[in-house]
């Protein structure tokens, strides 16, 4: 398999799509907001054409009222890398999240999930989030240096873990211990060109329509705690509370991208990438040469399960 990580803007889905016509694959997406119909815009999902073009997998297979775990998108994410190779084609794997693309990659033996009373409690805590810190502390010290204390979904799940133990295995989330044969390839821009891009993908998200997008998923009454977590949610929410003035909406949106880019830029730094590629201020597709450079000289078909 082929595996692209970086931080969000950087261009590895436009890499994952050059990579995966070149060498005849199916791109297996590892973004658990991608997964989501009616996050298109606010999640970057690939366009209907890109679709057409090449086959994704885990993209739009849920609705916005079905919760996603990292370990029920392992499964499924598993279940489609071994389809792509049964069929004599390549996987490229394309993150997305950190831990959704080493679910993808790897067996991280998650646990069964925790009890609803439980989910229910971290979930309630978590919407108030200097309590769900304090309680996090009281049970997981550790836990609660590491956690994102801004994100309630980490903050609810660190809770989870803490309570009943379920959480994979710290240990094996850095280790190289893929299920397949795997080249996992890191794409990173430099910081100013990074920022430039996020910009221009947040300008174009919200011509397309964010703000409406994210209003009717704010609208559903039976909206999952897991998608309402996206980025820009909470912002237009707190716009139509009068909470957040309309035209503070673009820089609240790339402040908070801008975030989750570092948190990635931290991801790739851990994980066994095989090389890292700086794309410079080049489209992303110009870097096809170096990932098929690496894979080798002749197209990299890894044996069938």
């Amino acid at each position: 398999m082929l595996a692209l990580f970086g931080p969000t803007a950087a261009g590895k889905s436009a890499l994952a799509h050059a990579a995966a016509l070149a060498l005849g694959g199916e791109v297996v997406v590892a973004d658990p907001f991608q997964r989501y119909r009616g996050l298109e815009i606010a999640a970057d999902s690939p366009r209907p054409h890109e679709r057409a073009e090449v086959p994704h997998h885990l993209v739009g297979d849920l609705d916005l009222a079905e919760a996603s775990t990292a370990a029920d998108f392992a499964a499924r994410a598993h279940a489609a890398v071994d389809d792509v190779l049964a069929r004599g084609r390549v996987p490229v794997v394309a993150g997305g999240t950190g831990l959704y693309l080493r679910a993808a990659l790897g067996d991280l033996g998650f646990p069964p999930p925790p009890p609803p009373a439980v989910r229910e409690w971290a979930a309630a805590l978590s919407g108030d989030p200097p309590a769900a810190l304090a309680a996090l502390r009281g049970l997981d010290p550790a836990a609660a240096e590491r956690v994102d204390a801004r994100n309630p979904r980490r903050l609810a799940r660190a809770l989870e873990v803490a309570r009943t133990g379920a959480g994979a295995p710290r240990e094996r989330l850095w280790s190289p211990d893929w299920r397949r044969p795997t080249l996992l390839v890191g794409v990173t821009r430099p910081r100013p060109v990074l920022h430039a891009l996020i910009i221009r993908r947040v300008r174009r998200e919200l011509e397309e329509g964010l703000v409406a997008e994210l209003r009717a998923a704010l609208g559903r009454p039976d909206l999952a705690r897991e998608p309402a977590q996206v980025i820009g949610m909470r912002e237009v929410a707190a716009m139509d509370r009068g909470e957040m003035a309309p035209g503070d909406l673009e820089e609240a949106l790339v402040v908070r991208t801008r975030r989750l880019a570092r948190m990635q830029e931290t991801w790739l730094r851990k994980l066994p990438v095989a090389a890292v590629i700086d794309l410079g201020e080049a489209p992303a597709a110009d870097a096809l040469p170096q990932v098929l450079r690496l894979l080798g000289d002749e197209p990299y078909y890894p044996p069938r399960p």
